[in-house]
């Protein structure tokens, strides 16, 4: 008797089986999942959102300012949507064959050519971190149920201070002397970061921090290391209001 073939086919009737149950009670798992999801919302005080899911090899952060080439007919209607409605809709890096449970809400700023095909040349800028509830495709676009991350106040003043000051260390050894006193004119995370080209993972780590405190010493370290260095006195290196 072989048994080996007679547990493949057990495992292959067990699998039909199921499959068959949950066909049945597809609609029944959907709504306990629906009124769970609810009940979690409402006990951790969490609001929900409904954006657009646009997936990237890119991680873009608030203020960040990003060029957008929108072709295909599916992302097309949706910056349609975005500008008709003033909504934004969400960029979520791609990652190993999936993509992150974190992203960037954007609007657009700008748009540079609006092409008779419907094609679009345009600048979006990030505004605010989500973390992604659950999301699914709808008419081959994918859309997110997010939650907003929230800000705490800085813990920590004085890491605040510090990030300022290297940030000052910064633009001096760039020697970047234009609109000196507006570049300084920054008390968010995120805002020290503009113009400034980071690698996609240092990038992402920052993102997926839930902590304004996290956020500020983890660029005072990055900020160090940078001024450890040495830097081409390059116009691309300078960071941007």
């Amino acid at each position: 008797m072989d048994l080996k073939r007679i547990n493949n086919e057990w495992i292959l009737i067990l699998n039909a089986i199921d499959v068959l149950i949950i066909k049945k009670y597809f609609k029944v798992i959907t709504y306990i999942k629906y009124i769970c999801t609810i009940i979690y919302l409402t006990i951790n005080n969490i609001i929900m959102y409904t954006i657009p899911l646009f997936p990237l090899n890119m991680v873009v952060l608030p203020f960040e300012q990003v060029p957008l080439h929108i072709f295909e007919p599916r992302y097309k209607k949706m910056i349609d949507e975005s500008l008709k409605n003033n909504t934004p809709f969400g960029i979520v890096s791609k990652n190993n064959g999936s993509v992150d449970s974190v992203g960037c809400s954007l609007k657009v700023t700008k748009i540079i050519k609006h092409y008779e095909s419907g094609e679009y040349d345009l600048i979006a800028t990030g505004d605010k971190c989500f973390q992604v509830i659950e999301r699914s495709k709808i008419n081959d676009l994918w859309v997110g149920n997010i939650e907003f991350m929230k800000t705490p106040e800085i813990e920590d003043k004085n890491i605040l201070e510090s990030v300022q000051n290297k940030y000052l260390e910064l633009l001096i050894k760039l020697k970047n002397e234009k609109n000196f006193e507006f570049l300084m004119d920054k008390d968010i995370s995120f805002q020290f970061l503009t113009g400034i080209s980071l690698p996609i993972e240092i990038k992402r780590n920052i993102l997926m921090l839930n902590s304004e405190t996290k956020r500020l010493i983890y660029i005072n370290n990055l900020f160090k290391q940078i001024l450890s260095q040495k830097i081409q006195n390059n116009e691309n290196n300078f960071p941007k209001a």
